[in-house]
């Protein structure tokens, strides 16, 4: 098992806090190439914020919400950050929302917000009252976990769901235009075309032969070839021995990284003649408080959330309240940072790598008795530094941890 460095989190400004915080678990962020961003939660809605920024300052404003008819568990916006797909677990409908038009941006629930600070760029134009809704696109038989817009054929809608499928959707059309059948329910997806990876639930106990392995699989599929073929190119066991949480592609789309809830990540190649390439390192830790046979315990927490900047080095973030940056050629870990104050359930960096998008927010993962229903459920905006993210010269052996 490699381990990458592990240099101190060093002191440093508070990231900026975004207003008007959710009422419920935050579930998933997604930010757009036009400045917007979309958070959602457990307590049914969707909620835009309009994102300002200039060098290290950053203020937002939460512009509008539409609300779904349960929980929402997923979120991307299309190419041109006009419209925002969404789904979860109410009706187990996929749904799409305009968000912007030629207009400007849309109103219908403008949040109720303290007064703003002194924004660090001039004001953006009045925005355009409009009636938007929700449109429903597509429908599993069970919650839908994943959806990704993809910007081939016009623009497709890629949906993993609870129902052990993987459907495709031309939004113009009632009925998918492709689905695939998968061995479990669909955990996580990340697609970066023509490279899609869709990671899915332990086989259960009832359905395993005697003494079988509690699998998980990683499916590979290239979406040149979804027209002709629903074949995946790879179908392999999880790299990790316990509950998938997280998966993301590479930029290059030659791999990607997997996490899961032993605080554990796999970084794996498609390629077969790269495999040897292929570790997993720990991460998401903590030193216990007590010695068992006199060795220190460890706290080991989930790893919710796993986002590849533009230059491929990556974050990390944690049940603990953490996030790290990473190098995965290198094996070294370029930051890390301090401890939050609870949870960190969602993660993105911007299209442009110049933002880092993060939730701190109750993820459930020591179940029932630590929920706390007045905790808050915030989204916190981190300044991007060059030297955060830039690679490291490769070395021929990874630096190992302390």
């Amino acid at each position: 098992m490699a381990a990458f460095g592990a240099p101190q989190a060093a002191p440093q400004a508070p990231d900026y806090k975004c207003p008007a915080p959710m009422s419920d678990g935050i579930s998933s962020l997604s930010l757009s190439n036009n400045n917007l961003l979309v958070a959602t939660s457990f307590d049914s809605s969707v909620r835009c914020y309009q994102v300002q920024q200039q060098g290290q300052q950053v203020a937002a404003n939460a512009v509008a919400e539409v609300k779904s008819d349960g929980p929402v568990l997923c979120s991307d916006f299309d190419g041109s950050g006009s419209a925002v797909y969404f789904a979860g677990a109410g009706d187990n409908t996929a749904k799409m929302w305009q968000v912007y038009t030629s207009r400007g941006l849309y109103f219908m629930v403008v949040v109720r917000r303290p007064p703003p600070p002194p924004p660090p760029t001039p004001r953006l134009p009045p925005l355009q009252p409009g009636q938007p809704t929700a449109q429903t696109i597509g429908r599993h038989e069970k919650p839908i976990k994943c959806i990704q817009y993809v910007q081939m054929h016009n623009g497709l809608v890629i949906t993993g769901g609870w129902d052990n499928s993987v459907k495709f959707w031309d939004t113009r059309q009632p009925n998918p235009i492709q689905s695939i059948t998968v061995a479990q329910r669909v955990y996580a997806m990340d697609i970066r075309s023509p490279l899609m990876v869709v990671a899915t639930a332990d086989v259960p106990a009832h359905e395993r032969q005697q003494n079988s392995p509690e699998l998980r699989y990683v499916y590979t599929f290239n979406l040149q070839t979804f027209q002709h073929s629903t074949q995946p190119h790879s179908m392999d066991p999880s790299p990790l021995k316990h509950q998938t949480r997280c998966i993301a592609t590479f930029p290059d789309q030659t791999g990607y990284a997997i996490g899961s809830i032993e605080g554990r990540v796999a970084i794996q190649h498609v390629d077969a003649s790269k495999k040897d390439k292929n570790f997993a390192f720990k991460c998401h830790r903590q030193s216990g408080q007590q010695l068992v046979q006199g060795k220190q315990t460890s706290e080991v927490y989930a790893v919710n959330a796993i986002a590849f900047h533009p230059l491929g080095t990556f974050a990390t973030a944690g049940s603990d309240g953490v996030f790290n940056f990473w190098d995965k050629d290198s094996k070294q870990r370029l930051k890390n940072f301090p401890r939050c104050n609870g949870s960190i359930s969602a993660a993105k960096f911007s299209p442009s790598g110049n933002l880092f998008a993060y939730s701190v927010s109750y993820d459930w993962s020591k179940g029932r008795e630590y929920y706390q229903p007045q905790a808050a459920n915030d989204i916190f905006l981190h300044p991007v530094e060059a030297s955060e993210v830039q690679p490291r010269p490769v070395k021929k052996q990874g630096v190992r941890g302390r």
